[in-house]
C-alpha cells in the first residue's frame, strides 16, 4: 500500500473508531438485478424473484433490493409488477425493508433505451427505500453507457422526497460519491444512505484504498455501504470493520468459488450473516434498519392513492 493510500486508510479508521463492536449492520440482498448473468440460478420470472426474495428475507436480510420481472422474464419498471412483488412479500414474511430500483437510462450499443421517466415508475409502488444513480458512466466492456444527467438525478431525488421514500444514493466512482454527498447533505427529510458499488468495468476498482476514500467522503451522520463485485466477501469484511453496511445477492455474486455458481440468495445472506457475527456486528433487524436509515414507519402503509396513482411527472406508457 502506498503512503497516500495508507494515510487515507488511517483517516477512515480514525473516523470510524467510535463504531461500537455491537453496532448493527444493515444487510441488503440484491435479489436478481437488472442485467442477466451467466448464473443459471439467477431469478428470471416474477415468480422466481418473489421466491428468491422470500428466501433472502427468511435467511435474515434486513433489506431486499428489487428489480421487477414479468411472468415471461422481461425486466420491467411497470409499477403493477412491483406492487405484485411487494404484496407477495408482505403476505409471506413477518418483516423486511423493501428497496426498489429507479435505474437510469442505459444506452445499449450507443442507442438510448426507455425514456428516463420509465425507470422512475417503480416509485409509484411506494417502497420504503429506492435507488438514485448519481452519475453517468461507460458500463461494462462493450458500448453500453449508463446515462444519468444532473437534471434527472435532481428530479428523482425530489420525487422521492415528495413521496416520502428514503433515497439510496448509488455510486460507481468518486465523482458520483461527491454528488451523493451533496444530495445527502441537502436532503429535506432523511439524508438516505450512500452506497458505492466497486469493480464494475467503467467504475472504481474494488480495493481497500477506494473503500477508505469513499468512507472519508460520507457526511457525518449519513449511513453508508459498499458492495464489491470482485473480492466480494473479503471487501465486505473491511467495510464492516470500518463501520459501513453491506449488500450481497445474485445481482452481485455469480460464483462463490472458482467454477462454483452461487446457489441462492439464502446461501449468500447466510454467508454474509456469518461474517457479520465474526466481525462482531450483528445483522440489523428490519426495525433497526429503518431507524438507521430514518425511514418513517408510517411510510409502510401509505394512503391508497399513493400506491396506485402515478405522479404526472413520472407517468409513461407501460412496457
Amino acid at each position: 500500500m502506498s503512503m497516500r493510500a495508507g494515510a487515507q486508510a488511517a483517516r477512515a479508521f480514525a473516523r470510524t473508531a467510535a463504531v461500537r463492536a455491537e453496532e448493527p449492520a444493515i444487510l441488503t440482498c440484491a435479489v436478481s438485478g437488472g442485467v442477466v448473468t451467466t448464473n443459471p440460478n439467477q431469478p428470471v420470472s416474477q415468480a422466481e424473484v418473489i421466491a428468491a426474495a422470500l428466501d433472502a428475507a427468511r435467511a435474515g436480510a434486513s433489506v431486499l433490493h428489487i428489480h421487477a420481472r414479468t411472468s415471461a422474464g422481461e425486466i420491467s419498471q411497470a409499477p403493477e409488477g412491483y406492487l405484485a412483488i411487494k404484496q407477495a412479500i408482505r403476505e409471506q414474511v413477518d418483516d423486511v425493508v423493501l428497496n426498489f430500483t429507479t435505474g437510469g437510462q442505459l444506452a445499449t450499443g450507443g442507442q438510448l433505451g426507455a425514456p428516463d421517466q420509465e425507470s422512475r415508475r417503480a416509485m409509484i409502488a411506494q417502497p420504503e427505500l429506492a435507488t438514485v444513480n448519481c452519475g453517468s458512466m461507460n458500463f461494462g466492456f462493450g458500448d453500453d453507457v449508463l446515462l444519468n444527467p444532473g437534471s434527472l438525478i435532481a428530479e428523482v431525488a425530489e420525487e422521492l422526497s415528495e413521496r416520502g421514500i428514503v433515497p439510496e444514493y448509488e455510486c460507481f466512482d468518486m465523482g458520483m460519491a461527491l454528488t451523493a454527498a451533496k444530495l445527502a447533505s441537502a436532503a429535506k427529510g432523511a439524508p438516505g444512505m450512500m452506497h458505492m458499488i466497486l469493480g464494475v468495468a467503467g467504475g472504481a476498482p474494488a480495493s481497500a484504498a477506494t473503500v477508505s476514500l469513499f468512507a472519508g467522503l460520507v457526511p457525518t451522520g449519513v449511513p453508508w455501504a459498499v458492495t464489491a463485485i470482485p473480492r466480494h466477501f473479503p471487501m465486505m469484511a473491511l467495510v464492516l470493520a470500518l463501520g459501513g453496511h453491506i449488500r450481497t445477492g445474485l445481482e452481485d455474486v455469480v460464483y462463490t468459488a472458482p467454477g462454483e455458481y452461487a446457489e441462492s440468495n439464502g446461501q449468500l445472506v447466510a454467508r454474509a450473516k456469518t461474517l457479520c457475527q465474526a466481525i462482531g456486528r450483528p445483522v440489523a433487524t428490519p426495525a433497526q434498519a429503518r431507524e438507521i436509515l430514518g425511514i418513517d414507519i408510517a411510510s409502510r402503509e401509505p394512503a391508497a392513492n399513493q400506491g396506485s396513482s402515478p405522479n404526472p411527472r413520472s407517468a409513461s406508457p407501460a412496457t
